[in-house]
């Protein structure tokens, strides 16, 4: 499954209609209070799924472990569909290669990273899939700090 399987998923199935069943996440940093955060929501019934503050790192650790996040939840939860969407063209780089490029030291990216590689199996059979804000208007995982 990789960048022709979601291209073509996103194209076929979701065209220019906001989807409505997934995983969205999205993630947060503020200069001000020095704090990343990310969460999840459940796209069919608009629930918060999870949600973390990272303490002071970077947004793209935040998208990243976001969706790693998700996908552990839809492993653990045999969550159907089994597709996250992110707007962090970053956080899908770093999934689909199982690393990260950060030299931030950050055990929760090691983590991430170990957990991808030796979870694969189940990790390969999860799509994720770019949110496109401008057809679709922001995330509903989106902090709304802009």
């Amino acid at each position: 499954m990789g960048n022709c399987f979601t291209a073509f998923y996103s194209f076929i199935y979701m065209g220019n209609q906001r989807p409505t069943k997934g995983i969205a996440v999205d993630a947060a940093h503020s200069t001000k209070r020095l704090e990343t955060e990310y969460q999840a929501i459940d796209l069919a019934t608009g629930e918060q799924i999870f949600y973390k503050n990272l303490g002071n790192q970077t947004v793209n650790i935040g998208e990243f472990l976001g969706v790693v996040e998700a996908v552990k939840y839809i492993i653990e939860n045999d969550f159907q569909p089994r597709v996250v969407y992110t707007d962090s063209t970053t956080a899908i780089s770093w999934f689909r290669s199982k690393r990260t490029a950060s030299n931030k030291k950050c055990k929760d990216l090691q983590k991430a990273e170990i957990f991808l590689r030796v979870m694969a199996a189940d990790v390969d059979t999860i799509e994720v899939v770019h949110w496109n804000n401008q057809k679709w208007g922001e995330t509903p995982a989106d902090f709304g700090r802009k």
